[in-house]
């Protein structure tokens, strides 16, 4: 049964749940093929590498952020289990640990130069060592004027509600990334699965504010076209086929709440490979787009080297924008 917007059918093959959302045979849209998946077990991976250890880091010149920031950035960069054999990890330190500790403070355009690192010693599991890398704050931002484009399904007062910024307080990108978050889940919740959002930035240097942009991509919204069950106890699978009313708008945590709460009954039910997942590009208009992606619903599409490895809907969904929609 279909209705008149597009539905999401469910093929959901249990001790591993598994569900490909394709556009029901309406004529409205061409109807794609579902996707494989496949089971996949938890891997424990042991390191056979020397652990990078930083005891010391230094910029060469006076910084704004508190040392206990710095203190915390090394910690978890230490936690992290970096190999001292890869020459890339100083790297990835700097982009991922420090840049983001002076972004999520309002340091937008901080940058970093070449860093370089000094041998303190080690052994055979761990490497220590002192870092060097000059950095340049540039100027501490403040969030101006927010704005959201392309949406209609939900009022402004309900999206901005979901961003955790104010005007005029620090322009912490973490929290532009929690709120990209929050609305993605607003909208998961309301069938539309496709949804994405793109932050677009207008900075003024004298006033030392960031307009923020957030131009959403809303796509159609689902419903639950069919529902399949397999490989279920059935007193289980009637609990899940009583949340999953064919008709009723599509939302993805309802899948993700039946496996955590089965999970004690049932420890077999496992996470899952969702195959012919093809991801587009993500956008390179702003250091704070996100990855956009959308699901592939046709086998055409599918390549099985590059797969999606999540058991949640939420990112087994992720994939290529094709199929004809």
């Amino acid at each position: 049964m279909c209705w008149r917007i597009i539905c999401v059918q469910l093929r959901i093959i249990l001790p591993a749940v598994v569900f490909n959302p394709t556009p029901c045979s309406n004529g409205a849209v061409t109807t794609c093929s579902s996707s494989s998946v496949e089971t996949v077990k938890p891997s424990s991976q042991g390191t056979d590498h020397s652990k990078v250890i930083i005891d010391d880091l230094r910029f060469g010149s006076p910084i704004h952020l508190p040392e206990s920031v710095i203190d915390e950035a090394i910690a978890e960069a230490n936690g992290y289990e970096m190999d001292a054999t890869n020459s890339n990890w100083v790297n990835e330190f700097v982009e991922a640990g420090l840049r983001s500790a002076w972004q999520d403070r309002g340091y937008f355009r901080v940058t970093a130069g070449r860093a370089e690192i000094e041998a303190l010693g080690g052994d055979s599991h761990d490497q220590h060592f002192r870092v060097f890398v000059p950095v340049n704050e540039g100027l501490q931002y403040h969030l101006g004027a927010l704005a959201f484009t392309g949406g209609t399904a939900f009022s402004f007062g309900e999206l901005r509600g979901l961003i955790p910024l104010r005007e005029g307080e620090i322009f912490d990108i973490s929290k532009i990334r929690a709120g990209i978050a929050a609305l993605t889940k607003k909208y998961d919740a309301n069938g539309y699965i496709d949804f994405t959002a793109v932050p677009k930035t207008d900075i003024d240097d004298k006033l030392q504010r960031i307009s923020l942009t957030l131009e959403l991509d809303e796509q159609k919204q689902y419903r639950i076209g069919n529902v399949s069950v397999t490989g279920l106890d059935p007193t289980l699978e009637g609990v899940l086929r009583s949340t999953l009313v064919i008709g009723e708008i599509f939302n993805p945590a309802t899948i993700d709440g039946f496996v955590k709460e089965s999970r004690s009954s049932s420890p077999n039910i496992n996470p899952v490979k969702c195959a012919g997942a093809c991801p587009r590009p993500p956008s390179r208009s702003s250091s704070l787009s996100p990855s956009s992606f959308r699901p592939c619903l046709g086998a055409a599409q599918s390549i099985a080297s590059r797969k999606v490895e999540s058991w949640d809907y939420s990112s087994c969904r992720q994939g290529f924008s094709g199929c004809g929609i």
